[in-house]
């Protein structure tokens, strides 16, 4: 059972190395271009005497953590394409589960990343400064139910494409903007102004992966993060389902 998700993880990440290490090296680049200029001004917001719930270590933590772990803190599957070249009709001819083949196929994907660009930085964090190991040990299960929350809404996100048809790639667009600023991952909620940290943290998106970057530098507690995790999970995988069973139907009668 396990045998054919393995081999289906195995293909996909072959896929991404197909043309060799050197294609990936642009991913990795905008990785670092996108990491620096934020290391950079926490740096100088804690030396301006700027006064926040997190401390100057948290946030380079919570941005270099970020930054290693992108694509877990924020799923994107191969869903968002398949629906615009018109290929999600194959994942309904192969003999396995549709959730089961792109939560398998994406976990492959990730693996080159993973091993030749987050490791090799995870190694060099002590040298730059930045206090990589976690908080508290209750940042691992976090961070499963923060994977385990990004595909379901990445399921519920492709039902909207089935829905909306012609305008896959302005749903990816804006679907990409919405989870990225409410996820936490971009600005920490806790340096919010207002307050807003007190409600942004309790709505669905917040327990992706601001949830888990939170528990990782300690500036959350996780008697407030994993129960609001679990909750959103149960919720968005029940209404994934649901209308991902309901989508097929309109898919098929559309011609896919």
């Amino acid at each position: 059972m396990i045998h054919k998700y393995m081999a289906t993880a195995r293909t996909a990440m072959q896929g991404k190395t197909g043309g060799g290490v050197l294609y990936m090296v642009p991913d990795m680049v905008m990785k670092v271009v996108y990491l620096v200029p934020l290391l950079f001004i926490w740096k100088i917001l804690a030396e301006s005497g700027y006064e926040a719930e997190m401390s100057a270590p948290q946030l380079l933590s919570y941005t270099y953590v970020n930054a290693l772990l992108a694509d877990l803190t924020i799923v994107n599957t191969c869903l968002s394409a398949w629906d615009y070249d018109a290929r999600s009709m194959e994942m309904f001819t192969r003999p396995m589960p549709v959730f089961g083949q792109v939560i398998s196929r994406t976990i492959g994907e990730w693996m080159p990343q993973l091993l030749l660009f987050s490791l090799p930085m995870f190694l060099a964090a002590p040298l730059l400064g930045i206090r990589i190991l976690p908080k508290t040990l209750w940042a691992l299960p976090s961070l499963a139910l923060c994977v385990s929350l990004g595909f379901a809404f990445e399921f519920l996100f492709y039902c909207v494409t089935i829905r909306l048809r012609n305008v896959s790639w302005l749903t990816y667009v804006i679907r990409s903007a919405v989870v990225s600023f409410f996820s936490g991952t971009v600005i920490p909620f806790k340096i919010l102004p207002f307050g807003m940290d007190r409600w942004m943290q309790y709505q669905p998106f917040g327990s992706m992966g601001g949830a888990f970057l939170s528990l990782y530098t300690g500036s959350a507690a996780a008697s407030e993060v994993i129960p609001a995790q679990l909750f959103w999970n149960i919720v968005i995988w029940f209404a994934a389902a649901v209308w991902f069973q309901k989508s097929r139907e309109r898919m098929v009668s559309f011609g896919g």
